[in-house]
């Protein structure tokens, strides 16, 4: 059973105030008490001292810092830095009046690795390069190949002039023919630049001028000349069988024939209003 400290004392008093102890006893249950005291707390200090020291055996792994002060002459020595793998580092710090050690070299801090550059590589497939857009192939230049054939005629033949005229200017017509009310010739020389066939009518003159040679117009359409081409220089233009007739002026038109793959193959002269036949 515990008794406190006043128990303790009281029943001290009763043991030494017994007459058989004797009346001229000197002893003082305080000074009884107050030694107890001081062994006690004597046995306190001891196990607090043990029980940290054991405490840093048992922390062997990891990192500790304990401190064990002396009451007596107030010195400090503590422990830090235990690590596994790793002698412990400990440090004591001197009393008063005495001078301190050489400080403990610190531990060198592990090397920096630096990151590693980022990837240059795109996440996910990676996309093709865009195609090119096809060249397309470059429009028909105005053709300029032959003779030009104008809207008002040929050389120095014109529509409309008389059978008279005409061989006035280009000489007789040779392989002359008349067919109802209709006169077919062919006209050569220096009146005109090359070998052509005329048509024409006693009331109208001459109707049709049809060059042998290749010739072209002043829009740029001649032999080669694509219907695209055709349609683009002369856009109010018709076709008639295997030929574009393109209106070329007031009373003249152009009549382009075309091969199977819609290229210009010959280019004639008429009159908008005349019933000869092409020759």
């Amino acid at each position: 059973m515990n008794m406190s400290e006043e128990d303790v004392q009281q029943k001290l008093r009763d043991l030494f105030s017994d007459e058989r102890m004797g009346a001229g006893s000197t002893l003082n249950p305080e000074t009884i008490v107050a030694g107890a005291r001081r062994r006690r707390r004597r046995r306190q200090m001891i196990q607090t001292t043990s029980g940290m020291a054991a405490a840093v055996v048992m922390v062997g792994s990891g990192l500790a810092v304990f401190s064990i002060h002396s009451k007596d002459n107030g010195a400090v020595i503590s422990a830090d830095q235990l690590s596994m793998g790793q002698s412990a580092t400990s440090q004591v710090q001197p009393g008063p009046g005495t001078s301190a050690p050489p400080a403990s070299s610190s531990v060198a801090a592990p090397p920096q690795t630096s990151a590693p550059p980022p990837s240059t590589v795109s996440d996910g497939p990676v996309k093709p390069p865009k195609s090119t857009a096809a060249t397309k192939p470059p429009a028909q230049g105005k053709v300029t190949t032959g003779a030009l054939l104008t809207s008002a005629g040929f050389g120095k033949l014109r529509l409309g002039m008389s059978e008279a005229e005409a061989e006035a200017i280009a000489g007789p017509l040779r392989a002359k023919e008349v067919r109802g009310a209709c006169t077919y010739g062919y006209a050569e020389g220096s009146a005109v630049p090359g070998p052509t066939s005329v048509s024409l009518t006693e009331g109208n003159g001459i109707t049709v001028i049809n060059p042998a040679g290749t010739v072209h117009t002043p829009e740029g359409i001649g032999v080669g000349s694509t219907e695209a081409d055709i349609l683009a220089a002369y856009p109010g233009s018709t076709k008639d069988g295997s030929a574009y007739v393109a209106p070329a002026g007031a009373v003249s038109a152009y009549r382009i024939f075309v091969a199977n793959d819609g290229s210009a193959v010959s280019i004639l002269l008429t009159s908008l209003n005349q019933d000869c036949q092409f020759s």
